[in-house]
C-alpha cells in the first residue's frame, strides 16, 4: 500500500476574507467580545496558511496540529476554519467527527446552525453524512454548480466509513472536478482513534515490515493517498498522542497553532491553581469502586454534593437570574450497573426529600432537613462572600427549595438510554442532574453545569489525556463560578494539578516555539514529565529494531526527483570533507565516507522523503533516537558517518518489483574473494563508534516502461549494538 508522506509546501499563500467567512464572523460577533473575535480571525488565518496552498494542481500535503483546552471552543474554530477555507479554495471539506454517533450527529448540527444557517447559505455549502459510491454523482454534480459551494462531509471515524470515503474520491469524475482545488480534513479530538493502535504491539516485532495498524488508521492513510492536494488539521485538548511516539508515522503534525479560550472561560488552572476553594474533598471511605469499595449505599458526600446544587440553582437561577438553569453531573465509574446503583440513589434521595418537604414545618423530619440545607449554605455562599460578590439569605432561599427540588430533570447517560445533550430538555428545567461515567466524557455536552461529583476509585496513575477528558466541569462558567463545585478523593485532586502543571508548560513551550520538533525535545528531557517518557522508543525498539542493518525498502515515483535533488545537494556541498573508506580497486566497490554533525544529519534524514508506512516508522524512530543520543548531559554523541556507496562508478542495477515498488534483490552486494583486496560485502562497510548511514545510488531492472533503467538514492542504517546497550542502561525502567 502506498501513502503519501506529509511535505512541506513551498508555495505558501496568504488566506483572504471573503463572503462566506465574513458572514460567519458577523454572526460570532453577538457571541464574542470584539478583541475575542479579533484573536479569533487572527488563529484561524494562521491555521490555514500553513495548509497546502490549494489552488496549486500538483501532488502536495501537511499535516498540522491545533490545541485547545477542553470545553474551550474548539468547535467554533474549525467551523470558522471551514468558512475561511471555503472562501480560499477548498472544494471539499471532510470532518472525521468521532467514533460515537452521538458525536457525529452533534457535529452535523453545528454545521448545519453555524455554516448552512438555516438554509441561508444553501448556495454556499452541501452536506453529506457517511456518503458512500451510491452518493458519488450527487457530490460531482454539486462541484459543478456554479455557485461553486465547497461540500461538507462528515464521517464517523471508523474504517468502514472512510474506506468508502477513500473510495468516492479514488473516483476520476471526483479527481477531474477537484484540479486546481484543495481538499481539507478536520480530524476532531485527533488523539482519539485516528493513531496507530498497534503501536505497542509493533514495538515487540523484530523487523518494520511486520508492524500491524489499526483499520481506522489504515483507511485515513488510504483516504489521504487517493486525494493529491490536501491538508489534515489535527484538532485536540490532549496533545500527548499527537506529540509523542503515537505520530512516529504518516500523521505526525508539521505546524501548530494553540487556540487562545475566550475571558470567561475556566479550565485546570482556574479550578486547581487560581481557585482551589472550588474543589471539596471526597473521604476515602466514600470513594467508588466495583471490585475494591462496592458502595451499598449513598455517600454523606453525595448527599451533600445534592444539596450544594439544589442551593446553587436558588441562587443563580430563581434569585440572582444570571442563568435559565445549572445542571450536575454524577460520575461514579465506568461500569454501567455503577451508574445506574448511583442512579437509583439519587432518585430516591430527591424523592425523599419530596415527601418530607410536603409535610408540616413543625415535623421533624422537615425541620432536619431544612437545618441540613442551612449548614451547608456555608459553603454555598462561601465564594461569594470571599470575593465580595453579592449573595442572598438563607430565609431567601429556603422558600425556592422545594419547587426546585420537584423541578429537577435527572437523566441516566449510558449506552442503554442512547440519550445525547441534544435530547436533554435544558430550558424546561432550572435543575438537571445527569449521572454516566464514558458516555458523559469526550464530545457530550453538560449544559451549564455547576456541581460535579466523581467518587471514581483511582488504580495506579491515570493517563494525562484520559483524566483531561472527564473534565466536563471545564468551560465558560465565570457567571456563575462562585457557585461551581466540584467533589473528587485527593489522590485524583493530585492527579489534575500535576496535568494542570504539564498542560499550561506544554502550552506555554508550544507558543514559543515554531518547531514541534523543539517542543518534542523539551518533552523528552523534562523530568516532571516523566508520564509521557514511556512513549519516546521503548526498549524492544531499541535492541531489535534500532541495531545492525536496516534499510529503506521502498520507492515512490514522486519522491524519487526530490530524493536525487536531495542527496546530490548534499554531496556537493560536502565534497571536500569525504575520504575514502578504503581502495578496493574497483569504482562499484570504492565507497568514501565523512563524519558529520549531528544536527546536520538530522536534517538530512528529516528531509529525505519516504512514503509507505514501515520506512516512516524506521525514519521516525532513528531521528528519535539520534536526538536522545545527541542529547545525553554526559557522553552526547557528537556525529554520525555518512558513507556514500559507489560514489564513482555507475548506479548498481537491481531487480524491482512493480507491484510492491521495492528492490526484489538484496541492496547489499555480498562478499567477494575475487580481485586484488577481497571485498567483504557492503554489510562490512561501517564503523561501531558511530551511527552509519549508507546512502546508495541504484537502477531498477524489471520489464515496466514506467520504471526500467530508472535511478534512484535510498539509504541504509547501522546502529552498533554498544548505542542500543548503552540507550537501555541509562534509561530507567520506569522511563521504558
Amino acid at each position: 500500500m502506498e501513502i503519501q508522506m506529509q511535505q512541506e509546501t513551498e508555495e505558501k499563500f496568504l488566506p483572504v476574507f471573503g463572503i462566506r467567512a465574513t458572514e460567519l464572523f458577523s454572526r460570532f460577533a453577538s457571541k464574542l467580545q470584539p478583541d475575542e473575535l479579533e484573536k479569533l480571525k487572527t488563529e484561524t488565518v494562521s491555521i490555514l496558511k500553513d495548509c497546502a496552498n490549494p489552488s496549486l494542481n500538483k501532488i502536495q500535503n501537511t499535516t498540522n496540529l491545533v490545541v485547545g483546552y477542553v470545553q474551550s471552543g474548539k468547535t467554533m474554530s474549525f467551523t470558522a476554519l471551514s468558512a475561511l477555507a471555503s472562501d480560499n479554495g477548498f472544494r471539499v471539506i471532510i470532518y472525521f467527527a468521532g467514533n460515537k454517533n452521538n458525536l457525529l450527529d452533534q457535529t452535523e448540527k453545528r454545521l448545519r446552525k453555524d455554516l448552512i444557517n438555516d438554509g441561508k447559505n444553501r448556495d454556499f455549502y452541501k452536506i453529506h453524512k457517511n456518503p458512500d459510491l451510491g452518493d458519488l454523482n450527487k457530490i460531482c454534480n454539486e462541484l459543478q454548480i456554479s455557485s461553486r459551494p465547497s461540500i461538507l462531509i462528515v464521517v464517523l471515524k471508523n474504517y468502514k466509513y472512510i474506506e468508502q470515503l477513500a473510495q468516492i474520491f479514488d473516483s476520476q469524475k471526483i479527481k477531474n472536478e477537484l484540479k486546481n482545488s484543495g481538499v481539507l480534513i478536520i480530524d476532531d479530538e485527533a488523539d482519539q482513534a485516528s493513531l496507530n493502535g498497534y503501536a505497542y504491539k509493533n514495538s515487540k516485532s523484530e523487523e518494520w515490515e511486520d508492524d500491524e495498524y489499526t483499520a481506522t488508521y489504515k483507511s485515513i492513510m488510504n483516504l489521504r493517498n487517493s486525494l493529491p492536494n490536501h491538508s489534515y488539521v489535527q484538532y485536540t485538548a490532549t496533545p500527548q498522542g499527537p506529540l509523542l511516539i503515537s505520530i512516529v508515522d504518516l500523521l505526525s503534525p508539521k505546524h501548530h497553532t494553540v487556540l487562545t479560550p475566550g475571558k470567561s472561560y475556566t479550565g485546570g488552572k482556574t479550578f486547581f491553581v487560581d481557585e482551589p476553594g472550588l474543589i471539596i474533598d471526597i473521604p476515602d471511605d466514600e470513594k467508588f469502586n466495583s471490585k475494591r469499595n462496592n458502595l451499598t449505599e449513598p455517600p454523606e458526600s453525595l448527599i451533600t454534593a445534592l444539596q450544594l446544587h439544589i442551593l446553587s440553582v436558588a441562587i443563580v437561577v430563581k434569585i440572582l437570574k444570571t442563568e435559565v438553569f445549572l445542571s450536575m453531573m454524577v460520575h461514579a465509574d465506568r461500569e454501567q450497573d455503577a451508574s445506574q446503583k448511583f442512579n437509583s440513589w439519587v432518585i430516591d434521595i430527591i424523592d425523599g426529600w419530596i415527601i418530607t418537604l410536603s409535610s408540616s414545618e413543625n415535623d421533624v423530619a422537615y425541620k432536619t432537613l431544612i437545618r441540613q440545607f442551612e449548614k451547608n449554605y456555608e459553603e454555598a455562599v462561601r465564594e461569594y462572600k470571599k470575593h465580595n460578590e453579592t449573595y442572598p439569605d438563607f430565609s431567601e432561599i429556603k422558600k425556592h427549595i422545594p419547587d426546585i427540588i420537584k423541578e429537577t430533570n435527572i437523566e441516566l447517560i449510558i449506552s442503554k438510554s442512547k440519550r445525547k445533550s441534544e435530547d436533554i430538555p435544558w430550558d424546561d428545567y432550572p435543575s438537571h442532574i445527569l449521572i454516566g461515567a464514558d458516555m458523559l466524557n469526550r464530545g457530550f455536552t453538560i449544559e451549564k453545569l455547576a456541581t460535579t461529583y466523581m467518587p471514581r476509585y483511582s488504580i495506579g496513575k491515570s493517563n494525562a489525556d484520559t483524566i483531561q477528558q472527564r473534565c466536563r466541569f471545564f468551560g465558560y462558567k465565570r457567571k456563575y463560578l462562585w457557585s461551581c463545585r466540584v467533589f473528587l478523593p485527593q489522590d485524583v485532586q493530585t492527579e489534575y494539578r500535576e496535568y494542570v502543571d504539564h498542560e499550561e508548560e506544554m502550552r506555554k513551550w508550544l507558543k514559543e516555539n515554531d518547531s514541534l520538533e523543539e517542543v518534542e525535545q523539551l518533552l523528552l528531557h523534562t523530568p516532571h514529565l516523566n508520564a509521557t517518557r514511556r512513549n519516546i522508543l521503548s526498549k524492544d525498539i531499541v535492541t531489535s529494531k534500532l541495531s545492525g542493518w536496516r534499510k529503506i525498502n521502498a520507492f515512490q515515483s514522486n519522491s524519487i526527483a526530490p530524493n536525487k535533488k536531495l542527496v546530490e545537494k548534499f554531496v556537493a556541498d560536502n565534497e571536500r570533507n569525504f575520504s575514502l573508506y578504503k581502495n578496493f580497486n574497483s569504482s562499484d566497490r570504492n565507497h568514501r565516507y565523512l563524519k558529520l554533525k549531528m544536527e546536520e544529519a538530522v536534517s538530512f534524514i528529516s528531509e529525505f522523503i519516504v512514503q509507505n508506512m514501515p520506512d516512516a516508522a524506521r525514519k521516525q524512530a532513528t531521528l528519535r533516537y539520534l536526538k536522545y543520543l545527541m542529547t545525553k548531559q554526559k557522553t552526547p554523541l557528537e556525529f554520525v558517518y555518512v558513507i556514500q556507496m559507489a560514489y564513482a562508478g555507475e548506479p548498481r542495477e537491481r531487480e524491482f518489483n512493480v507491484e510492491t515498488e521495492k528492490i526484489d534483490t538484496e541492496l547489499f552486494s555480498g562478499h567477494s574473494p575475487k580481485g586484488i583486496e577481497v571485498y567483504p560485502g557492503d554489510r562490512e562497510i561501517k564503523f561501531e563508534d558511530s551511527i552509519c548511514i549508507q546512502i546508495h545510488n541504484i537502477k531498477f531492472k524489471c520489464e515496466n516502461r514506467k520504471w526500467a533503467g530508472k535511478t534512484a538514492y535510498t539509504l541504509a542504517f547501522y546502529y552498533p549494538e554498544d548505542f542500543a546497550t548503552n540507550y537501555t542502561g541509562k534509561l530507567n525502567e520506569s522511563d521504558l
